[in-house]
């Protein structure tokens, strides 16, 4: 016959332990939305400077004043880039982290149960 006793501190446990994994992912999920809306804005950042490139070139009949134009495009997108891999960075770490903390050991009491009904099976 099955002692209740021991089989609440392990439904206690994957309990908590599945609270604690859905509390993750939804925080995981919102730093994923976040992400893809700053890289949904860096697309139309993009695309717009593409936009005014291609009307700055062709509005000029100076070879001059197209190299001026493609020189300040270029650094434009050396700028947006160096904080685009920044961003990424820093978002890739944020995304480590937060799977991390399904990892974590919880000590509010769970480990201490879980040790006692390891060492009662034993």
């Amino acid at each position: 016959m099955t002692d209740h006793s021991e089989t609440r501190p392990v439904s206690d446990a994957i309990q908590s332990y599945a609270k604690r994994a859905m509390a993750v992912q939804s925080e995981f999920s919102e730093k994923l939305i976040e992400a893809n809306r700053h890289w949904f804005e860096q697309i139309q950042v993009e695309s717009n400077e593409a936009w005014e490139l291609f009307r700055r070139f062709n509005s000029t009949a100076s070879v001059a004043e197209k190299i001026t134009a493609l020189q300040d495009w270029a650094k434009g997108v050396t700028a947006r880039s160096a904080n685009d891999a920044t961003y990424a960075i820093e978002t890739a770490r944020s995304l480590g982290t937060i799977e991390l903390n399904l990892f974590a050991r919880k000590t509010d009491g769970i480990d201490e149960v879980t040790h006692e009904v390891t060492q009662k099976a034993a």
